[in-house]
């Protein structure tokens, strides 16, 4: 049985020879333990540590065309920029939203609407059919497909990409007092830019599409259900529907307690659910209720024990997800968000290499195996 197949076993809610694992990080964190382990490139430390998903596709948050910007993906799906643009952080992505990537995780500044909802009128969309775009995915699917469980992605899917077009505030209040215009923009996001880089995505030959969207607080939605209702689920349908048709899995990301919609998501196709946030959900009531409809995706606690706990505590923590999520399939272990590099090196090591002990891997072959590639 090899990656893929693991994970289509678990997805279909069986129990495979062991858990299939991921790990998760940014690009800084990529090269702290690559160097830490002497390889000579990510694709050496993938096989190293033996992921069983790599997600290819478009980023959320970054201009592949900026001149002094060079965007190279990694396995795990995210980006590595090798320059800063000239703005010295300051980052204008496709669609004219300003980002700050100084420091941890990007956060947005500008927004092009959020001074007149009216702009729409004029406001064009990136051409999503721009040659070159997805060249690398390709290099990247072509590397892996048939090996390891292959996702699409769409980062920003819908909300996220409203509100960085709007800005957060601005597009509440507009779903308030002018829903149509909400779902005027929505509609545009869907149809101009979502199903072509969707479609373009399934013709790469994946074996499922990934759809990044935020939705929730740790306590709630950020927002009424029956507003995720109107606004979000008949879009999102339409999105799943068009990955459905090829036969493909869907997976979905949403920070934040949305339990009130899981049932809608499922009623509408969704088969992979990430993160599984342990400071957010009991995360072993969450499996008992839908874990016979759903796959878990996450489930290592980010917040605490990856940059708080001990070796032992992560290693712990790690055997006992693999084994009460895992039973009966359907869960795929990986860290409740992206590792940051706040997670010290010998909590990373204790992951990897906790990681290796579920799947029968020694370690030592391992790094021989992949320095040798």
């Amino acid at each position: 049985m090899n990656r893929r197949e693991r994970v289509l076993k678990a997805i279909r809610h069986e129990e495979p020879d062991y858990v299939p694992y991921n790990f998760h990080a940014t690009a800084s964190v990529y090269e702290k333990v690559r160097r830490y382990y002497d390889l000579p490139d990510n694709e050496a430390l993938i096989e190293f540590i033996g992921n069983h998903i790599v997600k290819v596709g478009s980023d959320f948050n970054v201009n592949p065309w900026a001149e002094n910007i060079q965007v190279e993906l990694v396995p795990s799906g995210g980006p590595v920029m090798s320059s800063l643009d000239a703005q010295g952080g300051l980052h204008t992505d496709e669609f004219g939203c300003v980002w700050d990537r100084r420091g941890g995780m990007p956060h947005p500044v500008a927004h092009p609407l959020a001074e007149d909802y009216r702009l729409l009128e004029t406001y064009r969309m990136p051409d999503p059919y721009r040659s070159g775009r997805f060249d690398a995915a390709r290099k990247l699917a072509d590397r892996h497909r048939g090996r390891r469980f292959v996702f699409g992605k769409l980062g920003m899917a819908l909300f996220e990409r409203a509100w960085a077009i709007r800005g957060m505030q601005e597009l509440l209040v507009d779903m308030a007092v002018r829903p149509e215009w909400v779902e005027e923009l929505l509609d545009r996001i869907l149809y101009e830019w979502n199903l072509p880089i969707i479609d373009q995505q399934i013709a790469l030959g994946i074996d499922g599409f990934y759809f990044a969207d935020d939705w929730g607080s740790k306590t709630s939605l950020l927002f009424s259900p029956a507003m995720w209702r109107r606004f979000i689920k008949p879009r999102m349908a339409i999105c799943y529907q068009r990955v459905k048709e090829h036969g493909l899995v869907v997976g979905q990301h949403s920070d934040g307690n949305i339990l009130k919609i899981l049932p809608d998501l499922i009623e509408i196709g969704l088969d992979v659910f990430n993160p599984l946030e342990p400071q957010v959900y009991d995360i072993y009531a969450v499996k008992e209720q839908y874990g016979d409809k759903l796959t878990f995706y996450g489930g290592i606690d980010v917040e605490h024990t990856l940059p708080h706990g001990t070796p032992r505590e992560v290693r712990a923590e790690i055997f006992e997800r693999a084994e009460r999520l895992g039973r009966g399939g359907g869960y795929i272990l990986q860290s409740s968000h992206t590792i940051l590099d706040d997670v010290p090196m010998e909590n990373i090591v204790a992951y990897i290499e906790a990681c290796h002990e579920l799947a029968g891997i020694d370690t030592q072959q391992a790094l021989r195996e992949a320095r040798g590639l």
